[in-house]
């Protein structure tokens, strides 16, 4: 065990009447940290992609305990690797059920997923995983969308998520996308699993399928939904209820209910099934396929294209929300923009969580998605039955890094996100930049005690600030208000790709608490109003409608 160096410098000074922000432990010694867990032992448990090593960290020392290291890897690509782990629900409780569960992409000639359960043990204050014992393998993996996240049920089970293989795009460009397949039972009792490309898996935790999992087309096998792109994350709500998020193509990254047996559209559909600026333009169906060049922004001659309205499954379930949905006039090739997919209107969302506290009000029942691409934490209200979203999401903890995963301390007071070694992001700033502030390092956001438990994000949020943009849809002027104890430091108009197309920054020349801004030169389309309070960036969404 050794003891790592603990920095308590402050990394967004915005957010420090509220949050303290430190990097705890060694900074940027974790090679590519893909999972954190606020283990039963008040440890963080982390997971890094590429060394394979697992280790638990104290909350707040930093001090360092290395359980193991998967050695069997194959690093095939940046989504690939050590992946998603669980512990199991019963782990330190005496029971005897004190076990890990793994998984990883490995060498099955060629490439596979596995999940493999380790024994943990104590020995003092060093712990260890050992007894590997594989529960399940033979399933596929790819150098593009392996997704690998994985954590148990209240029901005991485990859910685990396998993304498309980044079939029909780039390189896997004549791949045909599997989401829609369902196995035979022939292919089930021969362990046949590479259909289960694009799903959700339920699974027993020696590997088997559940009796009660649902029967597609006659079939009972591990999967648990199907239609999925590439879900990176999966949480349970206290209401029982599975959340995920899904990174979208070029826009309309899903947030999604998970249900037994349900269909979430992909390919065919991307977010809402509105025929809003997507086409399934598939690769596979032209016989010259290999000889293509792949294209993100129209479909070749000789490849089939069908709208989502065109496509009427009796089992489709819609997300609950996106981020983000555009109109069909949308540019997504913007010039100014020095890398594409940082303008598309997607947030990459590598993970979600679930904040289930009274602590901070406004933050109780929302869930939490973490961004690679916008170096930020988007709080989204849930409503009461949890069926639903409430508002805007809202960016928090914004710095300048890529986003992995998150976990939240028991009190509600902590929030761990590790981020990135290196990639491309938006920062706070938006544009493009691989330059990273923090890469692989845990980075801690912890509630200041003075603050007294109130909201820290309230100040200029919905307690404090009643914020109204009226006309909405507008077409020549827009007039925005809002009261409460202070004027915003600045305010943008920016596009759902982060460009900024206005800013106004001299409050004190307003009259009363509201500004009218001329938005005539706008074109057609969705944006962002972005107000900035001490403490806090405050989201509208603002639709010009000429």
């Amino acid at each position: 065990m050794s003891l790592l160096f603990f920095s308590s410098i402050l990394i967004a000074p915005a957010l420090s009447q509220d949050f303290s922000v430190s990097e705890l432990g060694n900074p940027k010694s974790l090679d590519f940290p893909w999972e954190i867990i606020y283990g039963p032992d008040d440890k963080l448990w982390v997971s890094e992609r590429k060394s394979g090593k697992i280790s638990r960290i104290h909350p707040v020392t930093g001090e360092k305990d290395q359980l193991t290291q998967v050695l069997d890897l194959n690093i095939l690509s940046g989504q690939a690797g050590l992946l998603g782990f669980a512990l199991h629900p019963a782990l330190g409780k005496g029971t005897g059920q004190d076990f890990v569960y793994v998984s990883s992409t490995y060498d099955q000639n060629g490439d596979g997923q596995k999940i493999v359960r380790y024994a943990y043990k104590l020995s003092g204050t060093n712990g260890s995983l050992s007894e590997p014992t594989v529960i399940m393998d033979g399933l596929s993996a790819s150098s593009d969308h392996n997704s690998g996240r994985l954590l148990f049920g209240p029901d005991d089970k485990i859910y685990y998520s396998i993304g498309d293989q980044g079939a029909n795009q780039f390189e896997n460009k004549c791949n045909a996308i599997m989401a829609q397949y369902i196995p035979t039972q022939v292919e089930v009792d021969n362990r046949d699993w590479s259909v289960y490309k694009g799903k959700i898996l339920r699974i027993n935790t020696d590997g088997s399928i559940p009796d009660d999992n649902p029967v597609i087309n006659g079939v009972r096998s591990h999967i648990f939904s199907y239609g999925h792109r590439n879900v990176q994350g999966l949480v349970f709500g206290k209401n029982g209820l599975l959340y995920a998020a899904e990174h979208g193509p070029k826009s309309d990254d899903e947030i999604n209910v998970i249900q037994a047996g349900k269909n979430y559209g992909w390919p065919h559909v991307v977010g809402f099934q509105d025929d809003m600026a997507y086409e399934y333009c598939n690769y596979s169906s032209a016989d010259n396929c290999a000889s293509l060049n792949y294209d993100d922004y129209s479909c070749p001659n000789g490849v089939v294209s069908t709208s989502e309205s065109s496509w009427t499954p009796p089992d489709l379930i819609a997300p609950i929300t996106t981020m983000f949905t555009v109109s069909n006039n949308y540019d997504f090739t913007d010039d100014d923009c020095s890398s594409y997919y940082i303008c598309w209107p997607t947030i990459a969302p590598s993970s979600i969580d679930i904040y289930e506290s009274a602590l901070l009000d406004d933050w109780n029942n929302s869930l939490l998605v973490v961004s690679l691409k916008r170096s930020a934490i988007f709080r989204i209200k849930l409503s009461e039955d949890g069926l639903s979203t409430i508002g805007e999401p809202v960016e928090v903890f914004q710095t300048q890094n890529r986003y992995r995963d998150m976990a939240i301390s028991p009190d509600g007071k902590s929030f761990f996100i590790v981020t990135d070694n290196e990639g491309r992001t938006s920062g706070p700033s938006g544009g493009s930049t691989t330059e990273l502030q923090n890469p692989g390092t845990i980075l801690k956001f912890r509630l200041n005690e003075e603050s007294g438990g109130a909201d820290p994000l309230s100040l200029g949020s919905s307690n404090e600030q009643e914020i109204a943009i009226f006309p909405n849809p507008a077409d020549e002027r827009v007039n925005i208000a809002f009261s409460g104890t202070s004027l915003p430091q600045k305010l943008e108009i920016v596009g759902l790709s982060g460009k900024e197309l206005l800013t106004v920054s001299q409050f004190y020349q307003m009259a009363g608490s509201s500004i009218s801004l001329n938005v005539s030169h706008f074109p057609l389309g969705v944006y962002l109003v972005k107000l900035y309070f001490v403490g806090s960036v405050q989201t509208r969404k603002l639709v010009i409608n000429h």
